[in-house]
């Protein structure tokens, strides 16, 4: 058995780390068997690039997909979150709910609503079993054969890693990664996080691969074209209508908007710094998001508005939904950066009585 686990973990880190497909007629890799082949998998991908040593990073990304676990529709795995020591921006995750983000990835993804994105579709890989379908589906004689072998103690290890290698080589289906991205934006939805972040996440991924070339798995691998993905995510926001809005401006100054009663009374809110890595209309779209999610209350408390303020920049939050970091790009004409977050709480505190009076008035 150690050989038979060997040889799958040798090809899954040489090649990609999950693939996709649909159902069988019957399943053959058992949960039992799936978590075992994804606990050696992970043994070998943390022996290849070492794990981050650092607990507020790992506490940070483990928190967030917790949040999402607690809503996913696979809740009896445990499901382990960690961050691999190198600055490479990706993603992957093994079978059994073994769930890998690299630290470029941390970095280039500032807020808990993007990492939440990026996990999201990751888990979704995890629930809907993509990696096991896969090889269930197109190896389902030789493979059942290989594992009554190996269960007996006399199974063909080369046999087993050239079926286990060609699903690997398959990649992710489109389908299938459509189907995490499904997954993904409902659970980050579900768990309170900005309706965008996986929208955001798109665009950045879109960018990214533009200018550094694409590396051909984890979160890259065999996804569906950038631009019709991106419209499939809007079709999956729409039905919320969500206000407010995030807009662009001629001048490159991002706004969310909010207009209320008759329209004529609009609370805005202008963003004109790129910061933290994000452009100022990905900036406006996460804040959006968390807005309309704070907006869900059947009462918005102003004071429930609170910072907590670094040396370098300043989170705000609404209770533990977290809205809008200030940065020094932000605070020009400001007395620092804990006044500019003052500001800025103010304004949200403007916003959300606005929204309760229309709540109120609407009511009666």
């Amino acid at each position: 058995m150690k050989h038979f686990f060997k040889i799958i973990v040798t090809i899954l880190c040489f090649c990609t780390f999950g693939v996709s497909g649909q159902p069988a007629e019957a399943g053959m890799i058992s949960e039992k068997q799936e978590i075992e082949m994804g606990r050696a998998t992970a043994r070998q991908i943390e022996a290849r690039y070492g794990v981050l040593n650092d607990p507020q990073i790992t506490d940070r990304v483990n928190r967030i997909g917790q949040s999402l676990v607690d809503v996913c529709g696979r809740k009896n795995l445990t499901y382990t979150f960690k961050v691999l020591n190198t600055e490479d921006v990706n993603a992957l995750a093994c079978p059994g709910g073994f769930i890998y983000v690299f630290k470029g990835l941390v970095d280039y993804m500032p807020s808990d609503a993007e990492l939440a994105g990026v996990l999201g579709h990751e888990i979704g890989h995890v629930v809907k079993r993509h990696t096991v379908h896969q090889l269930e589906k197109n190896m389902w004689t030789q493979l059942a054969a290989i594992l009554a072998g190996v269960a007996s103690g006399n199974g063909d290890v080369l046999a087993m890693g050239m079926v286990v290698g060609d699903a690997l080589a398959a990649g992710y289906s489109r389908a299938d990664e459509s189907a995490a991205d499904r997954e993904g934006f409902a659970y980050t939805v579900k768990a309170g996080y900005s309706p965008y972040a996986m929208l955001v996440t798109m665009h950045k991924l879109q960018e990214l691969a533009a200018e550094y070339g694409n590396p051909g798995w984890g979160i890259f691998d065999s996804h569906p074209d950038p631009a019709q993905r991106i419209r499939n995510m809007y079709k999956l926001m729409d039905p919320l209508k969500m206000t407010p809005s995030p807009v662009l401006g001629t001048d490159g100054i991002a706004s969310v908007k909010e207009s209320f009663g008759n329209s004529k009374e609009v609370w805005s809110f202008d963003i004109a710094a790129a910061a933290g890595g994000n452009k100022p209309m990905y900036r406006a779209e996460l804040l959006a998001g968390s807005l309309y999610q704070v907006r869900q209350k059947d009462k918005i408390e102003p004071s429930h508005f609170i910072v907590f303020e670094s040396n370098d920049k300043a989170e705000i939050y609404y209770e533990d939904i977290q809205l809008y970091t200030v940065y020094k790009q932000d605070a020009a004409g400001f007395d620092g950066i804990g006044a500019c977050a003052a500001d800025c709480v103010e304004r949200f505190r403007e916003w959300a009585e606005k929204v309760n009076r229309a709540k109120s008035v609407a009511k009666q």
